[in-house]
């Protein structure tokens, strides 16, 4: 018997860096996924499909997927050595949620080998394990739109809301090809709280206060107002030192060819943007952005959340 299970990789819309500290985020699953395959073995095996691996650094017990898979035993009360394979469609670095993707599918593939659906929070719990090793204080807000797909609201330490809209919002995702560690963004953005705690406080509202305002905009399928409140958010990430030029040069190019708005997504210093613009554009922008050799594609919401089958 092998349990496989898919998990996608997501966007934030709005509140990235301010949702690790309390403030209300929007983050939206994307049509790029991880596979992450599970059997029964004589020993323990992980293996990562059409990715390379330094062998002289790598040390299994560093390996996210084996913490989960740990934990994942631990909770079922379950002890098995496993064979997993993760065939990955997200790139890593690209600021896409390939890690919480990889985490959410490995504890869903392992529960399912000992036929075991997890609940959400359970899932949650068990992919952050995983997210935490990889990112230090992450705000678990790519872990969660991986498990309920869709587009979800999301504040730390409170129980994460799906959002439904009466239209099909498509969004530009283009991948600048500059890594970076999140964590490391995570941490130089920190700074500001202890360099200018009541600025860093009054920008945490404002965060807040913006969230709800595309929120709004969004159900009434406003996306003019969408734009501009992408704008202020990626003028306000570029302002604490989260841009790169790559990301710059992805923007300035997206609102040139028409979109409403554009913004970094994620971690930031690299990684990826996100654009909303006139449907009647979005195929020339994507286009565009191709030939420019940045690999983008357009993203219809909702997409699915993690999805788990077995074969025997």
């Amino acid at each position: 018997m092998i349990s496989i299970a898919e998990a996608p990789g997501k966007i934030i819309l709005t509140g990235e860096h301010f949702v690790v500290h309390g403030a209300q985020a929007l983050a939206a699953a994307i049509n790029k996924k991880i596979r992450v395959t599970s059997s029964f073995s004589s020993n323990n095996a992980i293996s990562y499909k059409n990715q390379r691996i330094h062998s002289t650094n790598y040390n299994i017990k560093n390996d996210p997927v084996y913490i989960v898979r740990n934990k994942t035993l631990e909770y079922l009360r379950k002890k098995s050595t496993l064979s997993i394979t993760i065939d990955s469609g997200i790139p890593r670095g690209s600021g896409l949620g390939s890690s919480s993707a990889l985490c959410v599918a490995t504890a869903a593939s392992v529960a399912s080998l000992f036929n075991t659906k997890l609940d959400r929070k359970t899932l949650f719990d068990l992919a952050m394990y995983g997210e935490k090793k990889i990112h230090g204080n992450p705000s678990g807000i790519d872990v969660a739109a991986s498990i309920m797909g869709g587009l979800i609201s999301f504040r730390k330490d409170s129980v994460p809301k799906r959002i439904t809209l009466k239209h099909n919002p498509e969004l530009i995702v283009s991948i600048s090809g500059k890594r970076r560690k999140t964590s490391n963004m995570i941490n130089k953005f920190a700074n500001l709280r202890n360099d200018k705690p009541s600025t860093f406080l009054s920008l945490v509202d404002s965060s807040n206060t913006l969230t709800k305002k595309t929120l709004s905009a969004l159900s009434k399928k406003d996306y003019v107002s969408v734009g501009s409140y992408f704008n202020f958010f990626n003028s306000t990430l570029n302002s604490l030192g989260l841009s790169s030029l790559p990301t710059d040069n992805l923007i300035e190019k997206c609102l040139e060819l028409g979109s409403y708005g554009a913004k970094i997504t994620g971690g930031g210093g690299g990684g990826s943007i996100i654009a909303i613009s006139p449907s009647r554009h979005i195929g020339m922008i994507v286009n565009e952005l191709n030939n420019m050799n940045f690999e983008t594609f357009s993203v219809k919401l909702p997409q699915q959340g993690v999805k788990v089958w077995s074969i025997n």
